[in-house]
């Protein structure tokens, strides 16, 4: 199995300008924990009432690899032949 780096992403518009913000993450799993537990809400509800509706806030998983995880062996009974 292998993990990207993910960023949050907020993205809205300000004035005819498209504003992406980001905050990145060892995983696409840290990203969507930070989402699903609010600790963005903030920030974005701030935005939305400046900006409107035009917000949106994802994770999104970049091409760099953040790590392997390779599974471990499983060690072998004592006493088997082969």
């Amino acid at each position: 199995m292998i993990e990207y780096f993910t960023a949050l992403v907020i993205s809205y518009t300000v004035q005819d300008h498209e504003i992406d913000t980001t905050v990145w993450f060892e995983s696409e799993k840290h990203c969507a924990s930070a989402m699903n537990s609010g600790s963005a809400d903030g920030i974005y509800n701030h935005l939305y009432d400046l900006y409107g509706n035009d917000i949106m806030m994802t994770c999104e998983a970049s091409d760099k690899v953040s790590k392997y995880i390779r599974p471990r062996l499983r060690p072998e009974k004592e006493g088997t032949d082969g």
